[in-house]
Protein backbone atom coordinates (compact mmCIF):
# COMPACT_ATOMS: atom_id res chain seq x y z
CA UNK A 1 0.00 0.00 0.00
CA UNK A 2 2.81 2.31 0.97
CA UNK A 3 4.75 1.38 -2.14
CA UNK A 4 1.79 2.21 -4.38
CA UNK A 5 1.43 5.62 -2.72
CA UNK A 6 5.12 6.38 -3.29
CA UNK A 7 4.89 5.33 -6.95
CA UNK A 8 1.84 7.54 -7.41
CA UNK A 9 3.66 10.53 -5.94
CA UNK A 10 6.63 9.93 -8.23
CA UNK A 11 4.32 9.71 -11.21
CA UNK A 12 2.60 13.01 -10.32
CA UNK A 13 5.98 14.64 -9.76
CA UNK A 14 7.17 13.49 -13.19
CA UNK A 15 3.99 14.77 -14.80
CA UNK A 16 4.46 18.18 -13.16
CA UNK A 17 8.07 18.29 -14.33
CA UNK A 18 7.02 17.41 -17.88
CA UNK A 19 4.39 20.17 -17.88
CA UNK A 20 6.91 22.66 -16.53
CA UNK A 21 9.52 21.69 -19.13
CA UNK A 22 6.91 21.95 -21.86
CA UNK A 23 5.99 25.46 -20.69
CA UNK A 24 9.67 26.48 -20.65
CA UNK A 25 10.09 25.07 -24.16
CA UNK A 26 7.06 26.99 -25.47
CA UNK A 27 8.30 30.25 -23.91
CA UNK A 28 11.73 29.62 -25.45
CA UNK A 29 10.26 29.06 -28.93
CA UNK A 30 8.07 32.19 -28.64
CA UNK A 31 11.11 34.24 -27.58
CA UNK A 32 13.10 33.03 -30.58
CA UNK A 33 10.23 33.80 -32.95
CA UNK A 34 9.74 37.25 -31.40
CA UNK A 35 13.42 38.14 -31.57
CA UNK A 36 13.69 36.89 -35.14
CA UNK A 37 10.54 38.76 -36.12
CA UNK A 38 11.92 41.94 -34.58
CA UNK A 39 15.21 41.47 -36.43
CA UNK A 40 13.31 40.74 -39.66
CA UNK A 41 11.15 43.82 -39.12
CA UNK A 42 14.20 46.03 -38.55
CA UNK A 43 15.94 44.72 -41.67
CA UNK A 44 12.72 45.24 -43.65
CA UNK A 45 12.56 48.86 -42.53
CA UNK A 46 16.20 49.38 -43.46
CA UNK A 47 15.64 47.84 -46.90
CA UNK A 48 12.52 49.99 -47.53
CA UNK A 49 14.35 53.14 -46.44
CA UNK A 50 17.32 52.37 -48.69
CA UNK A 51 14.94 51.77 -51.61
CA UNK A 52 13.16 55.09 -50.89
CA UNK A 53 16.44 56.98 -50.68
CA UNK A 54 17.50 55.56 -54.05
CA UNK A 55 14.27 56.38 -55.88
CA UNK A 56 13.35 59.59 -54.00
CA UNK A 57 10.29 58.16 -52.22
CA UNK A 58 10.76 60.08 -48.98
CA UNK A 59 8.02 62.19 -47.45
CA UNK A 60 8.62 65.85 -48.22
CA UNK A 61 5.18 67.39 -48.74
CA UNK A 62 1.89 67.41 -46.80
CA UNK A 63 -1.30 68.91 -48.25
CA UNK A 64 -4.29 69.68 -46.01
CA UNK A 65 -7.74 70.64 -47.33
CA UNK A 66 -10.79 72.19 -45.60
CA UNK A 67 -8.84 73.66 -42.70
CA UNK A 68 -10.80 76.59 -41.23
CA UNK A 69 -10.51 76.60 -37.45
CA UNK A 70 -7.56 74.40 -36.52
CA UNK A 71 -4.00 75.69 -36.69
CA UNK A 72 -2.18 73.78 -39.45
CA UNK A 73 0.70 73.08 -37.06
CA UNK A 74 -1.63 70.99 -34.89
CA UNK A 75 -2.03 68.54 -37.79
CA UNK A 76 1.53 68.69 -39.14
CA UNK A 77 3.05 67.73 -35.77
CA UNK A 78 1.78 64.17 -36.27
CA UNK A 79 4.09 63.86 -39.30
CA UNK A 80 7.21 65.64 -38.00
CA UNK A 81 9.03 62.37 -37.27
CA UNK A 82 8.39 61.01 -40.78
CA UNK A 83 9.55 64.02 -42.82
CA UNK A 84 12.53 62.92 -44.91
CA UNK A 85 11.81 59.25 -44.25
CA UNK A 86 10.32 56.65 -46.58
CA UNK A 87 6.73 57.45 -47.48
CA UNK A 88 6.01 53.70 -47.32
CA UNK A 89 6.82 53.70 -43.60
CA UNK A 90 4.28 56.40 -42.64
CA UNK A 91 1.67 54.66 -40.39
CA UNK A 92 -1.40 56.16 -42.03
CA UNK A 93 -3.98 54.14 -40.11
CA UNK A 94 -2.52 54.92 -36.68
CA UNK A 95 -1.95 58.57 -37.56
CA UNK A 96 -5.58 58.84 -38.69
CA UNK A 97 -6.74 57.40 -35.37
CA UNK A 98 -4.49 59.79 -33.44
CA UNK A 99 -5.73 62.88 -35.29
CA UNK A 100 -9.35 61.80 -34.78
CA UNK A 101 -8.83 62.20 -31.02
CA UNK A 102 -8.72 65.98 -31.56
CA UNK A 103 -12.02 67.54 -30.51
CA UNK A 104 -12.22 69.76 -33.57
CA UNK A 105 -11.97 66.88 -36.05
CA UNK A 106 -15.26 65.48 -37.33
CA UNK A 107 -13.81 63.14 -39.97
CA UNK A 108 -10.49 62.65 -41.75
CA UNK A 109 -9.10 60.75 -44.72
CA UNK A 110 -5.34 60.48 -45.27
CA UNK A 111 -3.95 59.34 -48.61
CA UNK A 112 -0.42 58.77 -49.89
CA UNK A 113 0.73 59.24 -53.48
CA UNK A 114 3.47 56.65 -52.73
CA UNK A 115 6.12 59.05 -53.92
CA UNK A 116 6.66 62.00 -51.60
CA UNK A 117 3.28 63.54 -50.71
CA UNK A 118 0.63 62.89 -48.06
CA UNK A 119 -2.81 64.39 -48.71
CA UNK A 120 -5.18 65.02 -45.80
CA UNK A 121 -8.88 65.56 -46.38
CA UNK A 122 -10.72 66.54 -43.23
CA UNK A 123 -13.97 67.93 -41.89
CA UNK A 124 -13.97 70.13 -38.83
CA UNK A 125 -16.68 70.58 -36.26
CA UNK A 126 -18.64 73.80 -36.91
CA UNK A 127 -18.93 76.10 -33.85
CA UNK A 128 -22.56 76.79 -33.01
CA UNK A 129 -22.50 78.87 -29.86
CA UNK A 130 -20.94 79.71 -26.52
CA UNK A 131 -22.41 78.26 -23.34
CA UNK A 132 -21.92 80.46 -20.29
CA UNK A 133 -21.49 78.30 -17.19
CA UNK A 134 -20.69 80.62 -14.28
CA UNK A 135 -17.21 81.98 -15.14
CA UNK A 136 -16.58 79.46 -17.92
CA UNK A 137 -17.24 80.15 -21.58
CA UNK A 138 -17.66 76.83 -23.38
CA UNK A 139 -17.52 76.70 -27.16
CA UNK A 140 -19.65 73.91 -28.65
CA UNK A 141 -20.43 72.67 -32.17
CA UNK A 142 -23.60 72.06 -34.12
CA UNK A 143 -23.14 68.38 -33.21
CA UNK A 144 -23.38 69.47 -29.55
CA UNK A 145 -19.73 68.57 -29.02
CA UNK A 146 -17.71 70.55 -26.47
CA UNK A 147 -14.78 72.04 -28.40
CA UNK A 148 -12.88 74.15 -25.89
CA UNK A 149 -12.98 76.63 -23.03
CA UNK A 150 -12.42 80.09 -24.49
CA UNK A 151 -11.23 83.45 -23.15
CA UNK A 152 -13.21 86.67 -23.05
CA UNK A 153 -11.43 88.01 -26.13
CA UNK A 154 -11.67 85.43 -28.89
CA UNK A 155 -12.59 85.08 -32.56
CA UNK A 156 -15.89 83.39 -31.65
CA UNK A 157 -17.31 86.28 -29.63
CA UNK A 158 -19.91 86.94 -32.35
CA UNK A 159 -21.58 83.56 -31.85
CA UNK A 160 -24.90 83.20 -30.07
CA UNK A 161 -24.59 83.01 -26.28
CA UNK A 162 -26.47 80.31 -24.39
CA UNK A 163 -27.45 80.32 -20.71
CA UNK A 164 -29.32 77.92 -18.47
CA UNK A 165 -29.00 74.27 -17.54
CA UNK A 166 -29.15 71.90 -20.54
CA UNK A 167 -29.26 74.82 -22.98
CA UNK A 168 -26.51 73.17 -25.08
CA UNK A 169 -28.52 69.99 -25.55
CA UNK A 170 -31.66 71.89 -26.56
CA UNK A 171 -29.94 74.49 -28.76
CA UNK A 172 -30.44 72.65 -32.08
CA UNK A 173 -34.16 72.29 -31.45
CA UNK A 174 -34.44 76.03 -30.86
CA UNK A 175 -32.43 77.01 -33.93
CA UNK A 176 -34.46 74.68 -36.14
CA UNK A 177 -37.51 76.73 -35.20
CA UNK A 178 -35.82 79.99 -36.26
CA UNK A 179 -35.01 81.20 -39.75
CA UNK A 180 -31.52 82.51 -40.52
CA UNK A 181 -32.53 86.18 -40.61
CA UNK A 182 -34.12 86.02 -37.18
CA UNK A 183 -31.20 84.03 -35.76
CA UNK A 184 -28.88 86.85 -36.82
CA UNK A 185 -30.92 89.28 -34.73
CA UNK A 186 -30.26 87.32 -31.52
CA UNK A 187 -27.71 88.17 -28.88
CA UNK A 188 -28.36 85.34 -26.41
CA UNK A 189 -30.75 82.50 -25.56
CA UNK A 190 -31.71 81.57 -22.00
CA UNK A 191 -33.18 78.13 -21.31
CA UNK A 192 -35.70 78.69 -18.50
CA UNK A 193 -36.60 75.96 -15.98
CA UNK A 194 -35.40 73.28 -18.37
CA UNK A 195 -38.46 73.67 -20.62
CA UNK A 196 -38.67 76.94 -22.61
CA UNK A 197 -36.61 79.85 -23.97
CA UNK A 198 -36.18 83.57 -23.40
CA UNK A 199 -34.40 85.31 -26.26
CA UNK A 200 -32.37 88.50 -25.83
CA UNK A 201 -32.45 90.36 -29.16
CA UNK A 202 -29.79 92.68 -30.53
CA UNK A 203 -32.25 95.57 -29.97
CA UNK A 204 -32.17 94.58 -26.25
CA UNK A 205 -35.78 93.39 -26.17
CA UNK A 206 -36.34 90.22 -24.13
CA UNK A 207 -38.62 87.84 -25.99
CA UNK A 208 -40.38 85.28 -23.78
CA UNK A 209 -41.28 82.21 -25.82
CA UNK A 210 -43.81 79.48 -25.01
CA UNK A 211 -42.81 75.88 -24.39
CA UNK A 212 -44.46 74.80 -27.66
CA UNK A 213 -45.40 76.53 -30.94
CA UNK A 214 -42.15 78.49 -31.02
CA UNK A 215 -42.37 79.19 -34.76
CA UNK A 216 -45.83 80.70 -34.36
CA UNK A 217 -44.55 82.90 -31.54
CA UNK A 218 -41.72 84.21 -33.71
CA UNK A 219 -44.17 85.02 -36.52
CA UNK A 220 -46.28 86.91 -33.98
CA UNK A 221 -43.24 88.94 -32.88
CA UNK A 222 -42.41 89.83 -36.49
CA UNK A 223 -45.94 91.18 -36.99
CA UNK A 224 -45.57 93.32 -33.84
CA UNK A 225 -42.14 94.51 -34.99
CA UNK A 226 -43.48 95.71 -38.34
CA UNK A 227 -46.13 97.83 -36.66
CA UNK A 228 -43.84 99.61 -34.20
CA UNK A 229 -41.59 102.61 -34.80
CA UNK A 230 -37.92 102.62 -33.87
CA UNK A 231 -38.76 104.83 -30.90
CA UNK A 232 -41.40 102.37 -29.69
CA UNK A 233 -39.00 99.47 -30.02
CA UNK A 234 -36.37 101.36 -28.06
CA UNK A 235 -38.78 101.81 -25.15
CA UNK A 236 -39.81 98.14 -24.95
CA UNK A 237 -38.21 96.00 -22.25
CA UNK A 238 -39.86 92.64 -23.00
CA UNK A 239 -42.55 90.96 -25.07
CA UNK A 240 -44.25 87.96 -23.48
CA UNK A 241 -45.59 85.50 -26.07
CA UNK A 242 -46.21 82.56 -23.74
CA UNK A 243 -50.00 82.83 -23.93
CA UNK A 244 -51.61 81.76 -27.20
CA UNK A 245 -53.00 84.67 -29.28
CA UNK A 246 -51.67 87.24 -26.80
CA UNK A 247 -48.64 89.48 -26.53
CA UNK A 248 -47.85 91.26 -23.29
CA UNK A 249 -45.52 94.20 -23.87
CA UNK A 250 -43.56 95.62 -20.95
CA UNK A 251 -41.90 99.01 -21.33
CA UNK A 252 -38.77 100.42 -19.73
CA UNK A 253 -39.34 102.01 -16.29
CA UNK A 254 -38.41 105.44 -17.61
Amino acid sequence: MKKNFINKRKKNFLNINKSFLLLIFIIFIISIVFVNFKIFKNYSFIFIQQYSDKFDNNLSKIEITNLNYINEKEILKYFDYFIGKSIFLVPIKKTTEDILTMKWIKSINIKSDYKNTIKIFLKEEVPLGIYYNNDQKILFSNNLKILEIIDTKNKFSGLLKFYGKNSIYNSNELLLALDDNFENSLESAIFVKNRRWNLKLNNQILLKLPQVNVKEAIIKYKMIYKNLSNKDLKDIKSIDLRILNQAIIKYQDN
